[in-house]
């Protein structure tokens, strides 16, 4: 292994969207929010942007909830528990409607928005890069819901039941 390898960069993009998803999920866990959903159905593959410096896929995933009343106490919750997972935070517009962003830990970049669109809270992480292809990671998982499989992500995604033909 060289210098620069570290673990996040041997992981496969599919151990990166079980972190990403466990971040997020115990990431809800510690506010005292009721009714988050994942906002984008589920934990999805997208090419690596340029600048993180290698080609290959990651998974996002976020969820969101009707927005909390006490924003200020929960971004700091976010904070104090992002920093308990080695995580690099910080904080934007802390006195009104903050907004945490981190970096590092278990996932690549996470954030946290007091104020998102529609009154909302919105929590979400994207994956380290992994060498693979964004399309057919995408694609794999489809298919194996389609036969019935709920994957890391899944949750709270309504299925529809295709209609008798």
């Amino acid at each position: 292994m060289s210098e620069k390898a570290t673990p996040e960069q041997t992981m496969t993009a599919r151990e990166g969207r079980d972190r990403v998803v466990e971040l997020v999920m115990n990431t809800t866990k510690q506010l005292d929010v009721t009714g988050w959903w994942p906002r984008n159905g589920v934990a999805w593959a997208q090419e690596c942007s340029p600048g993180e410096g290698e080609e290959g896929a990651s998974y996002g995933y976020d969820r969101w909830a009707p927005q909390g009343t006490a924003h200020i106490e929960d971004a700091k919750r976010v904070a104090e528990y992002w920093e308990s997972l080695g995580m690099t935070v910080r904080t934007v517009n802390p006195t009104t409607h903050p907004t945490v962003f981190a970096e590092g830990g278990p996932v690549l970049r996470a954030s946290f928005y007091t104020d998102a669109s529609d009154q909302s809270y919105s929590i979400g992480a994207t994956a380290p890069c992994s060498p693979a292809d964004a399309v057919a990671l995408n694609d794999e998982d489809e298919a194996e819901r389609k036969q019935g499989k709920v994957l890391p992500g899944d949750e709270g995604l309504v299925v529809e039941e295709d209609p008798p033909q």
